[in-house]
Formats: C-alpha cells, structure tokens, sequence
C-alpha cells in the first residue's frame, strides 16, 4: 500500500474495567485516525486492527475470495455482511486509548493485560494468556515439522548411501 506505515513489534497494555486501552502511539500512526477491528479470519481468539485503507482491502479480498469460488452475489454479499458487522471503527481519544466494544473483548477473552503486536499492514490484540498458549502450540508444531524434516532427510541420505554402495 502507498504511504503506509508498517508496524513491527510487541507491546502489553493495560485495559480498564471500561474496555479502554492506550493504543502503542506507534501503531496509532500507522494506522491513522480511525481503527476498524474485528475477529480474525480463523476464529483463532484475537483481534486485527486495521487502517481505512486495510479494512477497504480486506472487505475487497473477501470479495473476490468468494467471487473466484463460484459463489453467488447473495453469498458474497453474506459474507461482507457478516464481516462488516463484526467490525466496530473505533477512533483513538485525545489521550490515544480507544475503547473496544464487549463483544470484541469477550470473543477475544481481554482482560486487564492485552498485547498489541504489529504484524506489518496491521496490528492483533491478543490476551496475553492466549497468546503465550498460541505461541508455545505453534513452538510445539515447529519443532515437530523440524523433527519430520530431519528423519526425511536422514532416510535420504541412507538411501543415497545404499545406492552408492552397491
């Protein structure tokens, strides 16, 4: 996207019994004057918070999604709808925070510590407990593909070996 600003790193931020959290400056300017968020894509318990400019592109990717899958006008209009109603534009206050609406902080399980990580064109906001579970499952995962990909390569080789032995 021209002009925009990508967003690298992590920060936790404390939420208040309103819902408000200080957004990382940082992100804030990335993003721009108004935060679209909403669930994200894989019912994984996190939310994206995007720019105007990303929540345009990600309603335009959707669309063509389940245009290039054959679905019809109506099932295409579904999903936009269901997509849009799940997103709540949240502009920062004067002190930064921004509010997040309830059912965002109960689908995503936010409590007093929320992490927000930049992950390039926008930005998650994770509860902290989950995001350390998520990130010692996909640790577990990486471990597990290295192992498989070790033991392929270890039989190739004594393949190869065989080979050349005889």
């Amino acid at each position: 996207m021209d002009g925009q600003t990508y967003m690298s790193g992590r920060q936790t931020v404390l939420m208040d019994q309103r819902g408000r959290i200080s957004f990382p400056a940082a992100f804030r300017n990335a993003i721009g004057e108004a935060l679209y968020t909403s669930p994200d894509a894989n019912n994984r318990g996190f939310l994206v918070v995007r720019s105007e400019t990303g929540y345009r592109a990600e309603l335009e990717r959707i669309r063509q999604e389940f245009i290039d899958e054959g679905y019809d006008d109506e099932d295409v209009k579904d999903e936009l709808r269901d997509f849009g109603k799940d997103t709540a534009r949240i502009p920062p206050d004067k002190n930064g925070r921004i509010t997040v609406p309830e059912q965002l902080i109960s689908y995503a399980g936010l409590s007093d510590k929320v992490v927000v990580v930049g992950v390039g064109e926008y930005a998650e906001l994770w509860s902290e407990e989950r995001l350390i579970a998520y990130e010692a499952e996909r640790e577990e995962l990486k471990k597990k593909r290295r192992a498989k990909k070790d033991r392929d390569r270890r039989k190739r080789l004594e393949a190869l070996t065989a080979e050349s032995e005889d």
